[in-house]
């Protein structure tokens, strides 16, 4: 792949990067970071993809990783910052609910936004997460539980 390709398939991901990167991380430094090394790994390791129709679910597998490192290795916690341009609805209950999510325990928060805020299939997260896609699933039942419990106490 040609350098001006990659930077187009990363220009092609950079929201849905930033935005998964963010709603782990709850930084804007650290999500920026994260990105950031995320794209210099995948560059420096662009020989090991085999199928370049495949780079989608590669990029965000190096930035599980990549988050994953980074929070084990942190002790800071910031609430997220706007996140307007990174939300696929600007309305207001769409922008609580992204806020609840981000305050799910980390198990939860990256299946879910790996699903339903980028589009991934549980097969595919399975994969990035190394978990079975049963666990994805129930993760994810969890999840929705979580979620409509405080958004009941919250509204």
């Amino acid at each position: 792949m040609e350098k001006e390709v990659f930077c187009e398939k990363i220009r092609m991901q950079e929201t849905s990067l930033y935005r998964y990167a963010l709603g782990i991380l709850r930084n804007t430094a650290d999500a920026e970071d994260a990105v950031g090394e995320a794209v210099l790994k995948a560059y420096a390791h662009l020989g090991q993809l085999r199928d370049p129709e495949r780079f989608r679910p590669w990029i965000m597998s190096i930035l599980v990783n990549v988050t994953r490192t980074m929070l084990t290795g942190r002790n800071r916690l910031e609430y997220p910052g706007d996140m307007s341009r990174y939300e696929k609805s600007t309305s207001g209950e769409h922008r609580e609910l992204w806020y609840l999510v981000t305050e799910l325990p980390d198990e939860f928060r990256d299946v879910v936004i790996l699903y339903y805020y980028d589009g991934f299939r549980t097969k595919e997260i399975a994969k990035m997460l190394g978990v079975s896609e049963g666990t994805v699933k129930s993760r994810l039942n969890r999840a929705r539980i979580k979620l409509r419990t405080a958004w009941e106490e919250a509204y």
